[in-house]
């Protein structure tokens, strides 16, 4: 209680400084800190912080420069445009760092990889990688239980508006899905399944890892890859629809 009494005092612009890196942190790498230090989190945080700070100064400087010519007591700065200022730090900061969770996961490896510095995107394993991809746009997940049994999610989109989203990729390995699609190993057939019903809403299933065998994820392209892969096959327009062509 002494040490948070002690913060407490601190001036209220470095507590915002504060605020601001260590929220910014939590919105940047959610999900993605499981192989982050000590070190790592406080060197992220300080970046922010000083990104807060930066935007706070710019924010002052632009007030000075257009302030009212009502004057204030001995010149000092009002106390609403230090607590505005603040405010518009934290603000930018976590914008940034909406921003560098959208970039750093998909666009920076990229960008990496295109000029040969480096193949690696940070993740330890390759499960990390596909959950990190927030953006990666799945469009269906099937998932081969070690019993044998084979679930599946035929059109992710039918869900977006479910109350988890379409799926979830949990760290530890765990999946959860809404099943329209049921195997069995010994038939070997599919079978459809409604997992809606009615008023009370879709039925999720989860699957801890230890009962996962295998996962198989597709991706449909954007509009802008599909029309380029159509430039190069010689196919029109290259914008195709998401329904499978009709069997000849």
């Amino acid at each position: 209680m002494e040490a948070i009494e002690r913060l407490l005092q601190l001036p209220y612009q470095t507590l915002a400084i504060l605020v601001a890196g260590y929220l910014s942190y939590r919105l940047a790498y959610t999900g993605r800190d499981s192989t982050h230090q000590t070190l790592d989190t406080l060197a992220i945080a300080l970046v922010f912080a000083f990104i807060s700070q930066a935007a706070s100064a710019l924010l002052l400087a632009i007030y000075l420069a257009w302030k009212p010519t009502i004057p204030t007591h001995a010149g000092a700065l009002p106390l609403w445009a230090g607590y505005a200022a603040s405010v518009g730090g934290i603000v930018a900061a976590l914008v940034v760092a909406a921003i560098w969770r959208r970039v750093s996961a998909h666009s920076l490896p990229e960008i990496l990889r295109g000029a040969g510095i480096s193949s690696s995107d940070r993740n330890t394993a390759a499960w990390e990688t596909v959950i990190n991809r927030e953006d990666s746009g799945p469009s269906q997940i099937t998932v081969v239980k070690k019993d044998g049994v084979t679930l599946q999610c035929e059109r992710l989109d039918d869900f977006k508006k479910a109350p988890f989203g379409p799926m979830i990729l949990g760290q530890d390995g765990s999946i959860a899905l809404y099943v329209t699609d049921y195997r069995d190993e010994e038939s070997g057939e599919w079978e459809k399944i409604d997992p809606e019903h009615g008023d009370w809403g879709p039925e999720l299933t989860i699957i801890t890892a230890a009962e996962i065998a295998e996962v198989r994820i597709r991706h449909a392209p954007s509009l802008l890859r599909r029309w380029r892969r159509g430039r190069r096959t010689g196919k029109g327009s290259g914008v195709v629809g998401d329904e499978d062509p009709p069997a000849s």
